[in-house]
């Protein structure tokens, strides 16, 4: 613990958690700021001005990064057609069937899976997984994409760098944008691209007003309070 803390106090020194910084000087601070023994993510929180009781102000979608974010993204497949299955399973994606995905799932409830897709004629049997599946934020939804029978095609996307952010109950978004040592215009662009989809699709809100504060961070680190307004100029 006493290690902990002596690197958690460091950071603190580094940081002044009143202020407000641009974008590249936050990068250039959590980059400098990174001593432990792995690649760590770059995660953001982005505080949302919304009523999370209200169900038509949450947020839920998808979105493909321009570069990716690092991450590796474990995906279920859940369909009947055994020649997609033979496709499906060139690709990597090893999670792929019917009543024996249902029962792995089912019993290894905490088992990590970013992404469940299924095809149309799957969801009856998918969706006796609704209690497991929904908390997760990863039930399949023809809304995001991952109801569909051209399911290559969406994990193609995955692999492209598809992710899907949403609130919590807090009205806050969390997601990784990159990794510690990705060049620093691509974590920016990452993170541009991301806002921009957050307002895009909550057009009934005050697109003006729907974010209050964004704070970057790194996996083992302390939030940074970042300029976003400055990143949105010129788009």
């Amino acid at each position: 613990m006493s290690k902990i803390n002596k690197r958690i106090n460091s950071l603190y020194k580094r940081i002044d958690i009143n202020k407000c910084y641009e974008i590249n000087q936050a990068i250039d601070i959590l980059k400098k700021s990174s001593n432990v023994k792995f690649i760590e993510s770059i995660d953001v929180a982005i505080k949302l001005n919304i009523d999370t009781k209200k169900i038509d102000q949450n947020i839920k979608n998808t979105i493909i990064l321009p570069y990716n974010n690092g991450q590796t993204t474990k995906i279920a497949v859940f369909t009947q057609d055994k020649k997609q299955i033979e496709i499906i399973k060139k690709t990597g994606v090893s999670m792929v069937g019917m009543e024996e995905l249902f029962s792995y799932i089912k019993n290894n409830k905490k088992e990590k899976i970013d992404f469940v897709i299924a095809s149309p004629d799957a969801m009856p049997l998918v969706s006796k997984l609704g209690s497991i599946l929904g908390p997760r934020n990863i039930m399949p939804n023809p809304k995001l994409g991952t109801v569909t029978n051209d399911i290559i095609s969406v994990i193609n996307e995955i692999k492209l760098g598809k992710i899907i952010y949403y609130n919590d109950k807090y009205g806050i978004i969390h997601t990784s944008i990159g990794r510690i040592n990705f060049d620093i215009n691509k974590i920016i662009e990452n993170l541009k691209i991301l806002i921009l989809s957050i307002i895009k699709n909550k057009s009934m809100l005050n697109k003006n007003n729907l974010i209050n504060q964004v704070h970057l961070s790194t996996t083992m680190g302390i939030g940074i309070s970042i300029n976003f307004l400055n990143i949105l100029k010129n788009s």
